[in-house]
């Protein structure tokens, strides 16, 4: 069954496509997901409107984006495994303030940033050559703006709107997800775990990216869109078969996650289980505990849906699943067990039931097939430099024709000629705040 493409969404993916003038091109995600990604904070004020203390907005910045612990930079080199991590461009890690000719606080990023880019060239920093990511701190107070945060998707371009002299690291988690190229993540309800029921509803939180905040880490399929799941932690199923999975996020070696085909799509499977790594609000992934399944339309593993066996909203290992069934092409994942840091998952493809016996979680890679990282579902690279599914240019699955803003005024998207894409609004994901749109999903 082929599904169509969401007709509503939540408030978590207030989404428009601005084309941001003056900015040279999109970063690829293959320079962005692996080594260092330079960040240059710019800490900028109008005409009407400044930081109380500006002093102590960039003296913030040195914890909020590249402390040791709880900040942006300590949240991505643990999803990646060390592979990756964000640091400053400028010693001094922010740089500014920066008075821009601009009244009030203007909503116009494009203007923001045209006038931001134009206040560093002037200071001697130079886009490639002094930084790779360009990320703007303004003020909040006197704007009427229905975002706290913007971010290129993907691209080296955030921009945070703040009421007080601090970003939060889930809001700094959530804008820079979206350079990495990550999608607002949804949640459709399956109820009894029949993938022919399923209807679109709500926000996933299970991913800062689906209002999760950081205590909880990126899903499965956002890793493998990163290539963070390297050495067969990321396992393609084209038998039936058996399988142990160890925690996504946990220090044990092992099978992280199942790549299952069901038609056109995928299903990727993971476990996930507290672990020792600390937050502000507590550890990782404390409220996550069991088995869970997304789903991955057309090769785009950076926009996965999250799939609810429940039939409404669940709490902490309430929406895990125990049987997932695709009729339609045969496809059936039941979990054997799950606790203690480590699930077993029975897979049967074409009908066929799964083996009683687990593969071991620690398998040899060449023995397992191709890794699905990086890969459309029918085995072609996927583009690094594609768009979102926002664009009124570029339909896609889950496409967002219309805006919705929680707790603001809905956004007015505009163009300009000379930019690059897409830019995600990222308000109600930030603050957990939800908008139920619920519609039938149809076979097409």
């Amino acid at each position: 069954m082929r599904l169509t493409p969401r007709t509503a969404i939540s408030a978590l993916a207030v989404g428009t496509v601005l084309s941001v003038t003056g900015m040279s091109g999109v970063a690829l995600a293959e320079d962005a997901v692996h080594g260092e990604k330079r960040v240059l904070v710019a800490v900028v004020g109008f005409n009407d409107a400044t930081f109380p203390d500006e002093n102590l907005v960039m003296k913030n910045v040195e914890q909020s984006y590249f402390g040791v612990d709880n900040s942006l930079a300590s949240y991505y080199k643990k999803m990646s495994q060390g592979q990756f991590t964000f640091v400053p461009a400028a010693e001094s890690k922010a740089v500014g303030p920066y008075h821009l000719d601009l009244s009030q606080n203007p909503c116009d990023a494009d203007a923001v940033h045209e006038q931001t880019v134009k206040a560093l060239e002037a200071d001697g920093y130079i886009k490639d050559e002094d930084y790779d990511s360009l990320s703007i701190i303004e003020p909040a107070e006197g704007g009427e703006c229905s975002w706290a945060g913007l971010g290129s998707v993907p691209g080296p371009n955030t921009w945070m709107n703040l009421s007080d002299d601090e970003a939060s690291e889930a809001l700094l988690v959530h804008e820079f997800g979206h350079n990495m190229g990550y999608g607002h993540h949804a949640r459709d309800y399956c109820p009894g775990g029949d993938l022919s029921q399923c209807a679109e509803d709500g926000t996933s939180h299970k991913t800062p990216m689906g209002s999760g905040g950081s205590i909880v880490g990126l899903v499965a399929p956002e890793l493998i869109h990163s290539g963070w799941l390297g050495g067969g932690q990321a396992r393609t199923v084209d038998t039936s078969g058996t399988y142990e999975l160890v925690s996504l996020h946990g220090e044990q070696s092992g099978t992280r996650a199942l790549d299952i085909p069901i038609g056109d799509d995928r299903l990727v499977i993971e476990y996930r289980h507290e672990v020792d790594f600390s937050t502000k609000e507590g550890k990782l992934d404390s409220t996550l505990e069991g088995v869970h399944a997304y789903r991955v339309e057309d090769g785009n593993y950076a926009k996965s849906i999250f799939l609810d066996p429940t039939d409404e909203v669940g709490e902490g290992d309430d929406d895990a699943i125990s049987t997932l069934t695709d009729k339609e092409h045969g496809v059936e994942v039941k979990v054997v067990k799950s606790g203690g840091g480590s699930a077993t998952v029975a897979v049967s493809l074409n009908g066929k039931p799964a083996p009683a016996d687990a593969a071991p979680a620690t398998a040899d890679p060449a023995a397992e097939g191709p890794s699905p990282q990086g890969r459309q579902a029918d085995g072609a690279p996927v583009s690094e430099e594609g768009t979102d599914a926002s664009s009124p240019e570029t339909p896609g699955p889950r496409s967002t024709p219309d805006l919705a803003a929680t707790g603001g005024s809905p956004v007015t998207p505009y163009l300009t000629a000379g930019g690059i894409g897409f830019l995600v609004v990222g308000l109600a994901a930030v603050l957990g705040f939800r908008h139920r749109t619920r519609g039938r999903r149809h076979a097409a």
